[in-house]
């Protein structure tokens, strides 16, 4: 089973739920239920995850030994919060395992793929039609670019900070190499797929790819505005598969209607126009979001302080955090960014001093799990690059071997 490409993994879960002591909500099962030792448990869900993947690769699909690992980390560190917060740090040698295994299966995944990036297309693979290669693509755009955030957020001396950082820059030679190949990379059909999206952008800015960063973004909100425009092949926003298939093959207005109506897209997209510098790409969508396409309401996601209660083990946005909408864009990308800024300097928001990934200085976890569990990225997050504006510059970044 974990080399079959649509096996759920059910059975490692409930595992990893057992030998954690948890319930199905994450929450600590009775003491009868909790391990004695929970560094025992923690070697025990390292070791099933590491022999699932070795499976896995055996099998070929190292793609499920990828996302083995992760769950096997995240459910972990989520375990570890439940410890009294003075008695976490006994176990982050464990856990510091764990997260090692799941960038050892990173490392042979982005070497198995890497090849394929650099090919017209190369991803294509065992797609029949483009939905479905977008939403392979946009997969792994997710993976990569969260492969290469694992790495260039790494916290050590500034030796290992520079070998990482070299790592990190050839993920990101990369993801620039898929999106130049994969022209659907500009064609979401979810509007979940922002997550990829914004973990994308986030790596190729970190590691200087910033003109293609440029590029790919000035291409989402082309094709982005002109599928909202025709009401055709945009990302609707129920992230459902049989949506998707009914809205390309039925031309059904009330479906259409259902579909368009919320986004979470359009106004990341302003605010990464905003980062970038692009305003001749945020005036495109403040304007046309109010004359062409209004009935859609624009929203973002704002996680508060009890976001890390749920991050690590599910989707946060049903269980926390607060929705801002309807957003109406202002027309010059300046107010914009002043809204921005006003989140940046709320307490409320501030989920970087808050996470206990960040203060252990493993920041990507809170990436990673966000990917996983399908979490949008908090925006007091990714909006930290307005702070690092003036590293923006146009430059070619050198390509390193990962």
């Amino acid at each position: 089973m974990a080399g079959e490409l649509d096996y759920d993994q059910r059975d490692l879960h409930r595992m990893f739920r057992r030998q954690l002591g948890l319930g199905l909500k994450g929450e600590l099962l009775e003491k009868s239920g909790q391990p004695h030792d929970l560094k025992k448990a923690l070697r025990v869900v390292n070791l099933t995850a590491q022999v699932f993947s070795r499976w896995s690769e055996d099998e070929g699909n190292l793609k499920q030994a990828l996302i083995a690992s992760e769950r096997a980390a995240l459910w972990s560190w989520h375990r570890i919060q439940l410890v009294n917060v003075d008695n976490r740090d006994r176990y982050y040698r464990e856990f510091g395992e764990l997260w090692q295994g799941y960038n050892v299966v990173a490392h042979r995944y982005f070497a198995k793929l890497q090849d394929h990036l650099y090919v017209p297309d190369g991803l294509s693979g065992y797609c029949r039609e483009n939905a479905e290669f977008s939403l392979v693509v946009f997969e792994q755009i997710g993976l990569i670019a969260a492969i290469g955030l694992s790495r260039a957020l790494v916290v050590g001396d500034e030796e290992t900070r520079k070998a990482e950082l070299q790592n990190a820059t050839a993920v990101a030679d990369g993801l620039a190499a898929l999106l130049q190949n994969n022209p659907v990379s500009g064609s979401p059909r979810f509007d979940g797929n922002v997550i990829d999206i914004t973990l994308g952008l986030f790596l190729l800015v970190s590691t200087g790819y910033i003109s293609q960063a440029g590029d790919w973004l000035a291409e989402l909100v082309k094709r982005a505005d002109y599928t909202f425009k025709c009401k055709r092949n945009f990302p609707i926003c129920t992230d459902s598969t049989d949506d998707l298939v009914e809205s390309t093959v039925f031309n059904d207005e009330e479906l259409r209607t259902r579909l368009m109506r919320t986004s979470w897209l359009l106004p990341t997209l302003a605010g990464w126009s905003v980062i970038l510098g692009r305003e001749d790409l945020y005036r495109v969508l403040a304007k046309n979001t109010k004359a062409d396409y209004p009935e859609i309401c624009l929203q973002l996601w704002h996680p508060t302080h009890d976001l890390t209660k749920h991050l690590y083990y599910w989707p946060a946005q049903y269980h926390c955090g607060e929705s801002e909408a309807p957003i109406i864009l202002p027309d010059t990308a300046s107010e914009f960014r002043e809204r921005m800024r006003a989140v940046l300097g709320s307490e409320r928001h501030d989920v970087i001093s808050k996470s206990p990934a960040c203060s252990a200085g493993v920041a990507a976890i809170d990436l990673v799990a966000c990917r996983h569990f399908r979490t949008p990225i908090a925006p007091f997050l990714w909006y930290q690059l307005l702070r690092a504006n003036g590293a923006c510059a146009q430059a070619e970044p050198p390509v390193a071997s990962v």
